[in-house]
């Protein structure tokens, strides 16, 4: 990741950690965040920070529930 972040110009490799984390986001997930259609309780950075490895977490995040 310092190597990302060095070639990207980004001071830190927490950046570019937060933004490989998007890319194993559920695709609903990904069409929300596209849209502009995250509830409001939640933000692109809650996402991004440590997202659940399960899609059904993911979604989870999204509708405000536990997964189960």
């Amino acid at each position: 990741m310092r190597e990302i972040a060095a070639q990207e110009g980004v001071d830190n490799n927490s950046y570019v950690s937060r933004m490989m984390n998007l890319m194993v986001l559920a695709p609903d997930i990904v069409e929300a965040i596209l849209d502009d259609a995250l509830p409001d309780h939640l933000t692109l950075f809650d996402i991004a920070v440590d997202p659940p490895a399960l899609w059904e977490g993911q979604e989870a995040l999204i509708s405000n529930r536990h997964p189960g």
